[in-house]
């Protein structure tokens, strides 16, 4: 054993020796791939490629060796050490930044790019990143041109604590109720640090902060079964096991299931169940009935139910049509009317009304000319009396006027002639035969 170490001891002497006798040490530098660049440590002076000889004058130096697309590496020469160094270069298929925390947020000129890890695009132009985190003081970092690796960044703590929540924006108050903020925020990172969060809905939450409590300190609430059921229309009533507990929109703590009744005039009622998962807004919209309005043309007819027994109402009438129902308008001096309603019918109906032949009465005031010619019926057996005479009509009528010295007129008048009408006689000129009419027998005598 001791024969080895004396053995050890002549060869580095012996080695140390020759390195003073001639004042220098070559070392020739090779590398996996070859064709690799070298370069003196911290300075661009190129040394030359690989397999590279460089000189050593008494101490140690570090070089660095590069090529395209691949991991720089550095390597430390010795005069003492090998004469040959082969240096095996990894491919660069992509670089990484990674952080402590991992999850910091990466920054270019302000605008947010990514968070770690983060892979670096060499096509890209920028190589300077702002790394930030909540709760640690944010830092740049350079990018070096030749990476020998991933890029680690360890951020620093600040003296504070960054508290977040879900849900966002609680508010944090502190042992003595004095609010510090609404999440994220940041608090003091002392020895203790007693803090309240709280939110409308959610159920507060105290939590205990420190020095050594890692930043961001995340707290989730949980929500209190709070449930506000609304409703279209608005208003409706909310009945629970037969009492009214309010009306839409209903806000309730539902700690257990509920069947409610949610109601409203002229709308179906709904049956809705909530329970403490449900969500925190319920929505219901209800159905309305299908009232319909009967009108009439003319109106304030009486409608009846079909059979005509059973009066409904008088038109207009608003009446509440769940099936097919068969009515029937009545109206003096009109025709029934029958109709069937059915719950798709429009909202609003119009029945009209048809006139019957004894209620188109109107008075008409025949007149001759000259005035003065009895009215008869026809064939003039009777006598109605003398123009002008007022007659009234309800249906189409045929007369004839008589006057002495002029022919007989058959007339015509009807409900829709006007309210006065004259006829004009013609005199009769034959002196030779006078024709007389004999009103009685119906039949003209001559003489």
């Amino acid at each position: 054993m001791k024969n080895r170490i004396v053995l050890k001891l002549l060869a580095a002497g012996a080695l140390a020796s020759g390195f003073l006798l001639s004042g220098c040490a070559p070392v020739t530098v090779g590398s996996t791939p070859e064709g690799a660049s070298v370069y003196y440590k911290r300075s661009d002076k190129l040394i030359g490629e690989t397999p590279a000889k460089v000189t050593l004058y008494a101490n140690s130096r570090e070089v660095v060796v590069r090529k395209e697309g691949y991991f720089s590496k550095t390597v430390l020469l010795s005069p003492v050490g090998p004469e040959n160094i082969a240096v095996e270069l990894k491919k660069r298929d992509k670089i990484l930044v990674l952080s402590h925390p991992s999850g910091a947020e990466l920054y270019v000129k302000g605008k947010r790019v990514g968070k770690t890890p983060y892979r670096i695009d060499f096509k890209k132009p920028y190589r300077s990143f702002e790394v930030r985190s909540p709760g640690y003081t944010p830092y740049t970092l350079d990018v070096p041109a030749d990476p020998e690796g991933n890029l680690v960044v360890d951020l620093e703590r600040e003296p504070s604590i960054m508290v977040m929540s879900k849900p966002k924006k609680v508010e944090v108050y502190d042992k003595d109720g004095q609010k510090l903020g609404v999440t994220p925020v940041a608090v003091p990172a002392t020895e203790s640090c007693q803090l309240e969060l709280r939110k409308e809905g959610y159920y507060a939450k105290e939590i205990t902060v420190g020095t050594d409590t890692e930043s961001p300190y995340v707290v989730e609430l949980e929500r209190e079964p709070i449930i506000i059921v609304y409703s279209e229309p608005e208003n409706a009533i909310v009945v629970y096991r037969g009492v009214t507990m309010g009306k839409t929109p209903f806000r309730y703590l539902v700690e257990n299931d509920m069947e409610l009744e949610v109601s409203a005039d002229r709308y179906y009622t709904k049956h809705i169940t909530v329970a403490p998962d449900s969500p925190r807004k319920v929505y219901v919209k209800l159905d309305p009935k299908p009232y319909i309005t009967v009108k009439s043309d003319p109106p304030n007819a009486e409608l009846y139910r079909s059979g005509g027994v059973e009066l409904v109402g008088t038109t207009p009438l608003e009446m509440l049509v769940e099936k097919d129902t068969s009515l029937e308008v009545h109206k003096p001096g009109y025709a029934v009317k029958p109709f069937t309603l059915s719950p798709d019918s429009s909202s609003e109906v119009t029945v009209p009304l048809v006139q019957t032949a004894a209620s188109l009465e109107k008075v008409v005031q025949i007149d001759s000319k000259p005035s003065g010619a009895k009215v008869y019926r026809p064939g003039g057996a009777e006598l109605i009396g003398t123009t002008p005479l007022e007659l009234p009509v309800r249906f189409e009528r045929t007369l004839e006027l008589h006057r002495a010295g002029y022919v007989t007129k058959i007339v015509t008048v009807a409900p829709d002639s006007s309210d006065k009408v004259v006829f004009a006689l013609a005199e009769d000129g034959s002196m030779e035969n006078v024709t007389l009419s004999d009103p009685l027998l119906n039949t003209p005598s001559s003489f």
